[in-house]
Order: structure tokens, then C-alpha cells, then sequence
């Protein structure tokens, strides 16, 4: 069985070769942007959170267009970097070492809105996974809003497909690939009738274990914590996913959230 060692992953973080691949990096994907769009004239009002920033990408677009900004990782080394990328942001702009797990050292109900971006909520273990919730409303406002994204449990048998590639090398690459999902993961039927999995897809060459979730069981889960009008869109497309067609996402690898606190 897949397990998810926080400590163990953070020194992949922390490597060089990671850090200078996340720094390279500043383009916001399409729902993120819609996000933005969405939120844009209540930002220059806003406290943000950004969590897991890696290398400053979204410390780009949002950093700019808030009050205030505080970009945090876990990982030292990524925050480091991000000091190093923005070396003249505003008085109001700090990064700093954050788990998301355990946000003690931020105030309560401190900020207008919290990001979790890039599927950084999916490095963290199954059992503390819950806690992060409860710690985005406790350090968000009443009315606040949170947006994150996920991992798509639907996408699992896709990832197993072959597909062209008129380059030789990638196009023989995926059965390495395929082959690797089998020995780490088994087949993707077994993941059919589960609400969420923990696999070794490929990240960093297979060494770190990712957390899958069905959107529709993501979104019950939101709502039962006591998360309000949550909004789901489609890293694809952008688009807003209607409810009703939660269970028929096999096309996204992962989707984004937005919800009010």
C-alpha cells in the first residue's frame, strides 16, 4: 500500500533540481485564472494566504493585485527562493515556512482568502488531510473564500492508456510508464468503486505518493465540514462543472474548488 511520508517528501521539495524547476514557472492554469477573474474586485481589499507556493508561481499574478500577500511552503528551501525571486515586493508582502497542517503561528480568522494551488493539498498524508480544512477556517474570515485542487480519481484509467507520439522515444516511454503504475499501483479497476487512493503516478520519477479523490465525494466532504457554495472547475477547460456531472470527470487529472468558509 501507497503511503504518503510528509518528512521524506519534503527533501525532494527541498532539492535543488525541484527548486530550480519551480522557480522557471509562472503561468497560471486556466481555472486559477477563472478564479482570479472571479475574485478580481474584491482582492485589492483582501488578506491571501497562499499556501505551498513552490517556486513563487502564483506569487506572480495574485501578489500584485491584494493587500496583503504571505506566501508560505513547507519546504525552506522553496521559500528561499521565492525571497530571492520577488526581492521587491511591498511592506505587506511576506514569505515565510508553513505546514498547512498546522497553522498555529497565523491568527484566527485573519484572512479574506486561502489558495492551495497546484495540488499541494495532495502531498499531504490521508489522516492529516482533514486537519487542513479545519485550519483554512480557522485562519479565513467568516464569508472568506478557499480555493484549491486536487487530484481527479476518475482520470486513474487514463493514465494507463497508450497514446501516438510521432517521437519514437516518447511514444515507447509510456509502457515504462505503464509498466511502473502497474508495479506501484496495480490495475485501475480495483480503484472503481473507491472514494479515494493514494498512488505513485509519476511524480519525480515515481518516488513520492499522491492523494486521489472523486470529485463528487470531495465536494460531499466540503459540504459536511461545513464549507458553503462550493464551485468546481475543470483544469482543461476552466469551466464551472455542474454537480450533476461530477461522477462523469475522466477527462481532468485534476479539478479546482472554490468554496466559501
Amino acid at each position: 500500500m501507497n503511503t504518503i511520508d510528509s518528512l521524506k517528501d519534503k527533501r525532494v521539495w527541498n532539492s535543488e533540481k525541484v527548486v530550480r524547476t519551480y522557480i522557471s514557472v509562472a503561468d497560471l492554469q486556466k481555472p486559477e485564472q477563472v478564479i482570479l477573474n472571479i475574485l478580481q474586485d474584491r482582492l485589492p481589499y483582501w488578506r491571501m494566504l497562499d499556501l505551498g507556493i513552490g517556486g513563487g508561481r502564483t506569487t506572480v499574478h495574485f501578489e500584485p493585485l491584494v493587500y496583503e500577500y504571505h506566501g508560505t511552503d513547507y519546504a525552506e528551501r522553496m521559500v528561499e527562493a521565492c525571497i530571492q525571486r520577488f526581492p521587491k515586493v511591498g511592506p505587506r508582502t511576506r514569505f515565510f515556512v508553513l505546514d498547512a497542517t498546522d497553522m498555529r503561528n497565523a491568527a484566527d480568522h485573519y484572512y479574506d482568502f486561502v489558495l492551495f494551488s497546484f495540488n499541494g493539498i495532495d502531498c499531504i498524508a490521508p489522516n492529516d488531510r482533514e486537519r487542513v480544512f479545519r485550519e483554512v477556517q480557522r485562519v479565513c474570515k467568516p464569508g472568506g473564500y478557499f480555493a484549491f485542487s486536487s487530484h481527479n480519481l476518475l482520470y486513474v484509467p487514463r493514465m494507463y492508456q497508450v497514446k501516438w507520439y510521432r517521437r519514437w522515444r516518447e511514444f515507447l516511454y509510456q509502457f515504462y510508464r505503464i509498466a511502473m503504475l502497474i508495479y506501484y499501483n496495480g490495475l485501475p479497476g480495483q480503484y472503481a468503486d473507491k472514494k479515494f487512493a493514494v498512488l505513485r503516478d509519476g511524480v519525480e520519477h515515481f518516488s513520492l505518493s499522491i492523494y486521489y479523490i472523486q470529485p463528487e465525494y470531495q465536494v460531499w466532504q466540503l459540504k459536511r465540514m461545513g464549507f458553503r457554495n462550493v464551485r468546481v472547475f475543470s483544469y482543461k477547460t476552466g469551466q464551472e462543472i455542474d454537480h450533476s456531472r461530477l461522477n462523469t470527470l475522466q477527462g481532468d487529472a485534476w479539478v479546482y474548488y472554490l468554496c466559501e468558509v
